[in-house]
């Protein structure tokens, strides 16, 4: 509000920064409290901080207040501001009855609900997105917003997606601005198809682990294979740019609720992290942890705020995981595309996913946003 009562561009700019600098305060002590360790002070240690974002990228911290949201959009030419007079409650209804309607593929319902997140929230920014030419969205959520994929919002003839790539971050100061090296990938995948502990099998998982084989020359760990201690041979005893799990996994409200399957047990979020956190005593971290087969509680803020933690928690510049769980071939071929896409050194991340969302789109039978628009980028999406 005090930016908005001076005249001084730099002393605006000023105001901007400090309510910027106050928001990332929040999301790294929101994390700090959720994993109730020291990974988020473990990753601010090693990093630089980023003043400035890709010219073509900008970042956007939706602030909910109780009786309005403000939009703090952070691009090449500094910050700005634009303030929506909708109450957090309608908002934050809007949102969730969005993701519950994602989730159905056999509605559209999704569709006005979609349209009105727009309207709030990108619409007011297309002038400067479009000045700027921006090819890439970078949100920072707050709240509800985390249980959402942006790339689903719709502007009346297409979805988001279509003319910007999108990722997620918990914030700029958690995020570690490096691009990916292309040079001599080497890939960990391994997944579940057959149906173990209660979980139901997933035999399409078998083709997406073959793609990545088939581009990156890696051997997958397959059901019996996939157990904890073979994970851990591999780690401790290779370098490896991505690690690529396919498995049931959940988000929960707690960290110590949350896990993945293995063959013969659960690998929670800190047996994960114990597992990735060979590499934070090498002199480069892992590019990429995807995680595929996952879902959140619909509604669970906190749950989703784990899934946005989860690069930072595993020690990953970026991880790619999914909101809900969905149909495997879907996920197959989406992977399978991103994995691709990713081979083109002229490309960012996101828009490696925006490609292969796109894709799916393109295909009648996965043109509803419940099969593509749950894939979220995590963290560093160059």
């Amino acid at each position: 509000q005090r930016s908005d009562r001076v005249m001084d561009d730099r002393e605006r700019q000023r105001y901007l920064s400090d309510a910027r600098d106050a928001v990332e305060l929040f999301k790294a002590a929101e994390l700090r409290d959720y994993f109730r360790d020291d990974c988020v002070d473990v990753l601010q240690a090693k990093l630089t901080k980023m003043e400035q974002v890709s010219p073509s990228a900008a970042v956007l911290y939706p602030i909910i207040l109780e009786d309005r949201i403000e939009l703090l959009v952070s691009l090449s030419g500094g910050l700005s501001r634009q303030t929506l007079h909708v109450k957090a409650k309608t908002f934050i209804e809007t949102v969730h009855s969005f993701r519950y309607y994602l989730e159905n593929r056999t509605t559209r319902e999704y569709l006005p609900l979609g349209q009105q997140l727009y309207d709030w929230m990108i619409r007011p920014l297309e002038g400067q997105l479009n000045a700027h030419q921006i090819t890439t969205l970078v949100l920072v959520p707050d709240g509800a917003l985390r249980t959402i994929p942006l790339a689903a919002l719709h502007d009346g003839k297409d979805f988001l997606i279509a003319k910007y790539a999108v990722a997620t971050t918990p914030g700029l100061n958690l995020t570690d601005p490096k691009p990916l090296q292309r040079e001599h990938m080497k890939v960990l995948s391994a997944g579940l198809t057959q149906g173990v502990q209660g979980f139901a099998p997933l035999p399409n998982i078998l083709q997406e682990l073959g793609a990545i084989e088939k581009i990156f020359g890696s051997q997958p760990l397959v059901d019996q294979r996939f157990v904890y201690e073979n994970l851990s041979q591999e780690l401790k005893e290779r370098q490896f740019s991505i690690v690529h799990i396919a498995t049931h996994g959940k988000f929960e409200a707690h960290p110590e609720d949350s896990f993945l399957l293995t063959f013969d047990d659960k690998l929670n979020m800190d047996r994960l992290s114990q597992l990735i956190g060979y590499y934070r005593f090498r002199d480069e971290p892992l590019e990429l942890l995807t995680l595929s087969a996952c879902e959140t509680a619909a509604g669970d803020d906190r749950a989703a705020l784990g899934l946005a933690g989860l690069a930072i928690k595993a020690g990953a510049r970026s991880a790619l995981a999914t909101l809900w769980f969905i149909n495997d071939e879907a996920s197959s071929v989406l992977i399978s595309e991103f994995y691709a896409q990713l081979m083109d050194p002229t490309i960012s991340k996101a828009i490696a996913l925006q490609r292969a969302q796109l894709k799916l789109i393109r295909d009648p039978r996965y043109r509803h946003p419940t099969y593509w628009a749950p894939f979220l980028l995590l963290n560093n999406w160059l």
